[in-house]
């Protein structure tokens, strides 16, 4: 009888939590923490369409953290093809360009808005998640120039970065029964929720798309040709397999296939990949 009378607290509270989920998932009211305030200005300040370099560097000034990232990523093996390594601020804006420095923007400011209590589990999954997501982004910038879609490698780097925000804001708000946050949970709730919080954020259509259709994996895209969906689906693939063995048939997988990714090449695709990933999530995590 004690066992019962513990339990349904419990049951209680995961009904209650999924149920606040559907409700906010459904009516598109998140509950979602305003960027800090520097971060909120940067952001502005890059979708300002007459904004110059010389405008962001000065305003990526006030903050500290974000000028470390920048320099961090311009001197990446990723970003940094020419091997020159760069110790001014404004140089690193401009050998990055606007979209990069709006990813770091982004994942310092996400890194603010989403916590979970010190030294808890929430955390350690939180900052897990945080470290994948700056690999599947690393990977989904290699993977867009790969199939010859350079101009979409910056919305492809900040799809990837925001692929598990939905994740975020779960871990974020499950402080209260941390027990209750499993792998089904995230993969049933993040990816929609993901997508409606990119699109609260103003983040391009084709970014939120490509989020809530992540896990689609064996369905084909909506187009034959090459999107943001298949290069998002191929990054995380990669990112898991680079870390883990997959028992995953990626000759049976339509994005795989259009990205020319099987099973027989897709440790090469790793191994030639993977001194640019590593020093990309060493600038980000």
């Amino acid at each position: 009888m004690q066992q019962q009378a513990h339990e349904q607290p419990l049951q209680e509270r995961e009904l209650s939590f999924l149920q606040d989920l559907t409700e906010k998932l459904a009516t598109r009211e998140i509950d979602l923490p305003a960027f800090p305030d520097i971060y909120a200005r940067i952001i502005k300040t890059l979708h300002d369409p007459d904004v110059s370099l010389q405008d962001v560097s000065r305003i990526v000034v006030a903050a500290p953290d974000l000028c470390v990232r920048i320099l961090l990523l311009a001197n990446s093996a990723l970003l940094n093809r020419s091997g020159v390594e760069v110790t001014d601020l404004a140089i690193a804006v401009s050998r990055l360009g606007l979209s990069a420095v709006n990813s770091a923007t982004v994942t310092l400011a996400t890194k603010d808005v989403f916590k979970a209590p010190k030294g808890s589990s929430l955390e350690y999954l939180l900052n897990k998640t945080r470290v994948e997501s700056v690999r599947v982004a690393a990977y989904s910038y290699l993977l867009s120039i790969r199939a010859g879609l350079a101009a979409e490698k910056h919305n492809a780097m900040l799809a990837g970065l925001l692929h598990n925000i939905g994740t975020y804001y779960i871990l974020s708000q499950a402080t209260d029964f941390p027990d209750l946050v499993s792998k089904d949970i995230i993969n049933n709730w993040g990816p929609g929720i993901g997508q409606a919080l990119v699109e609260n954020w103003g983040f391009p259509e084709s970014i939120s798309n490509a989020i809530e259709k992540q896990n689609e994996i064996d369905q084909p895209g909506e187009e034959d040709s090459i999107q943001l969906r298949e290069i998002l689906i191929c990054a995380i693939l990669l990112s898991r397999a680079s870390i883990n063995d997959m028992d995953v048939d990626y000759n049976q997988i339509p994005a795989c296939q259009l990205l020319d990714i099987n099973s027989e090449n897709i440790s090469l695709v790793i191994e030639d990949y993977k001194e640019e990933v590593v020093s990309f999530v060493s600038a980000l995590k």
